[in-house]
């Protein structure tokens, strides 16, 4: 049996080494991230979401007004979605409803809200927020006119850390997309 040596210089290694870096870069880069949505056009419902009708209500007082219930004078809010058809979710605190807990200007909204009803509850995901005004459904989101990011997220902007503004841009029905 014979056995073959190679000789490589270190200039030579360093080469090939590097060659091997970037293919192993390219190739990651070129696969899809693990959990990364697909986008969607706007406006449209992913397989598995539903789209919820109506207004944030804090869920004692709604309970108390329709029921009975004994609410204390001093209670917490505890926020849900009240559907147009008189159907009540609570509301899953996440990063992409914050918002509807934090800003009051939302709750004051006729609102749809994008979601999955989790399984086996009436407890809803949200996903993405719009509201309507006058019969017109609008892209609801918050802004940041530094860095011009859009997100769902009512605290500092996630690149200069500075205030967003919470935007209103209205959705024309035949395209689904926004319009200034």
């Amino acid at each position: 049996m014979r056995h073959f040596r190679i000789h490589i210089g270190p200039g030579q290694l360093f080469f090939w080494l590097s060659g091997l870096a970037v293919s192993v870069i390219l190739f990651a880069a070129d696969e899809p991230k693990r959990g990364a949505k697909p986008e969607k056009p706007k406006g449209a419902v992913a397989a598995g979401e539903v789209q919820l009708h109506g207004r944030v209500v804090c869920l004692p007082e709604a309970m108390h007004e329709l029921f009975g219930t004994d609410l204390p004078t001093k209670h917490e809010h505890h926020y849900g979605f009240k559907t147009s058809d008189g159907t009540f979710y609570t509301l899953l605190r996440t990063k992409w409803s914050e918002g509807l807990f934090v800003d009051q200007r939302l709750r004051e909204k006729e609102l749809i809200l994008v979601g999955k009803v989790l399984p086996k509850t009436q407890i809803f995901d949200m996903t993405a927020m719009r509201s309507v005004r006058n019969g017109a459904v609008f892209d609801l989101y918050y802004y940041c006119d530094i860095c011009a990011i859009k997100t769902l997220d009512p605290g500092p902007c996630m690149c200069c850390r500075g205030p967003v503004q919470l935007k209103e841009t209205k959705i024309e029905p035949s395209r689904g997309t926004p319009t200034e």
